[in-house]
């Protein structure tokens, strides 16, 4: 396994287990990620999809099913890390407030 490998490996375990921590706290009461409406269930299963998707693209990058690369496996990884590039860009501007929200008027 290469440090690629176990550095997208290693993410995901964490936000697996980061599931289970608190996410929210208000006095006693304190939920995590898989009571109350939040996703942690999505994180578990897109979590384990990755997890395998990390080694099926590894297995593809390197060549060990026989064969070689084509560029439709190439062009596929780097349209994809594009994506999840424009996922994070807009997840950090919303973050930072700069997306503006009016009042909504109605037709």
């Amino acid at each position: 396994m290469n440090r690629v490998s176990a550095g997208c490996t290693a993410a995901i375990v964490l936000a697996i287990v980061g599931v289970f921590g608190t996410w929210r706290s208000a006095s006693p009461v304190s939920l995590d990620g898989v009571e109350g409406p939040q996703n942690g269930w999505l994180v578990i299963v897109f979590g384990l999809i990755a997890l395998a998707g990390v080694r099926a693209v590894l297995s593809l990058a390197d060549d060990t099913l026989g064969g070689s690369s084509g560029w439709g496996v190439w062009l596929t990884l780097v349209a994809s890390a594009g994506l999840a590039a424009l996922a994070l860009a807009a997840a950090v501007e919303r973050l930072r407030g700069s997306t503006r929200t009016g009042p909504r008027t109605s037709p």
